[in-house]
């Protein structure tokens, strides 16, 4: 009986623990339940509002007070056309307090061997800056997820290759939009170089541009081949067979010498090329009357190897600085010429319609740093200001400029189809 009586006794014991230990539970679980309804906590799971592209760990990414290495791969030389508006964003980013360098003359086939030594020298971000190196940036790219590479033009879809579309179609519109603005007649004329796979695009574009300000515009142009330097013969039959009144140029190094016949022709000239300059007229040598004897023949005879020498002179890039940079590649040169000088070399253009290529090679840079990057494509254009109407001649009436400045407002809006 006493036994009966201990054993009772254990097992009320065990029953009392076992309902403390219940009770315990149920106390968890309710402040548990409590924790995760409160109204005043932050709702839990996933952020979808982060940007993939600013988290802490993006490819590029910096250490606090640690300077940027930012390398370009470029298809030409720095003294080309488009080598020049590389070399110009470059230097921009380099005066950011950016380290870089940049490698001339690259062909798509070496571009993945320069990129694993830029990687392997500490180069973070990797610009390339010509769409040829559309399949071997991806490859590239691909293969170097901690690496932040940029690409003019192409496509990607890759979160560490971004392609950076220069909206040239919209540069050629309003260079026509201008041409007619500043035009007193219908006749128009254009001395245009590009790419072979785009010229029939952007004179289509340059065409609308000059209809959408008069619809009874006329355009004629002349398309040169991309290697072309020199376009005076053209640009003479053009005025000759048309007699336009004003002639829009978009030919690269061959600008100068449409400008030359354009001047002659006493023609109004709307550009897009920055830093074109003229002799001044009244420095230019004249030829001696027929049968009269040149009085400074004999000298320039004497003087013939000094100015040989003396044109063909050029310096080499400008030592490092904050807005210079090295180049890894031997025999950069500029030339040395005094076209800063207003007595030697003038300006003959109205207005220029610029495509700040450099300029947008650091935008691109500004928004990747910034964590406003958020696109695997970054439009370059009118509305980014990134093009733009500058350099307008004394003799352009205000009334004019105001015209051409809503064009660029109805362009930038989006409020006008222009042909790609």
């Amino acid at each position: 009986m006493h036994n009966l009586k201990n054993k009772k006794t254990t097992f009320r014991r065990k029953c009392d623990y076992c309902g403390v230990f219940f009770l315990l539970l149920l106390m968890i679980f309710s402040l548990l339940t409590m924790a995760a309804c409160d109204p005043e906590e932050e709702p839990s799971g996933p952020d979808t509002t982060k940007n993939p592209r600013t988290e802490d760990r993006t490819p590029g990414f910096l250490e606090p007070g640690e300077r940027d290495q930012v390398a370009f791969i470029m298809a030409e030389s720095i003294t080309s056309d488009s080598g020049a508006d590389t070399y110009r964003g470059l230097q921009l980013i380099a005066a950011g307090n950016a380290e870089c360098r940049y490698v001339e003359n690259v062909l798509p086939s070496a571009a993945s061997a320069i990129v694993e030594r830029l990687i392997r020298a500490g180069y973070k971000v990797i610009f390339f800056d010509s769409p040829l190196f559309s399949e071997a940036a991806l490859e590239i790219a691909e293969d170097n997820s901690e690496t932040m590479f940029f690409l003019a033009g192409g496509e990607t879809t890759l979160p560490n290759l971004v392609s950076i579309n220069f909206r040239e179609e919209e540069q050629s519109f309003l260079l026509g939009a201008v041409s007619s603005v500043l035009s007193q007649e219908d006749d128009i004329g254009l001395v245009a170089k590009y790419p072979e796979n785009s010229e029939i695009a952007f004179t289509e574009a340059f065409t609308a541009g000059a209809n959408y300000v008069n619809p009874s515009a006329r355009v004629h142009s002349v398309e040169l081949d991309f290697e072309q330097k020199d376009a005076s013969i053209q640009t003479e039959q053009l005025i000759a067979n048309y007699e336009p009144a004003i002639l829009a140029i978009m030919a690269g190094g061959a600008s100068a010498s449409a400008m030359y016949e354009a001047r002659e022709a006493g023609l109004v000239i709307v550009s897009t090329e920055a830093d074109v300059k003229l002799p001044n007229p009244v420095n230019e040598p004249t030829e001696p009357n027929e049968g009269e004897d040149d009085p400074d023949e004999s000298t320039a005879e004497m003087e013939s190897e000094t100015t040989n020498e003396t044109e063909s002179e050029t310096t080499p890039a400008p030592i490092p600085t904050a807005g210079t940079v090295p180049s890894w590649s031997p025999g950069a040169t500029r030339p040395n010429e005094p076209q800063d000088d207003p007595n030697l070399f003038y300006d003959p253009v109205s207005a220029k319609v610029l495509l700040k290529r450099g300029e947008a090679f650091l935008y691109a840079y500004e928004l990747f740093r910034s964590g406003e990057l958020s696109e695997e494509s970054i439009s370059c254009g009118v509305k980014e200001e990134l093009i733009v109407v500058e350099d307008y001649a004394d003799e352009i009436d205000a009334d004019l400029i105001a015209s051409i400045d809503n064009v660029i407002d109805i362009i930038a809006k989006g409020d006008v189809t222009i042909p790609r």
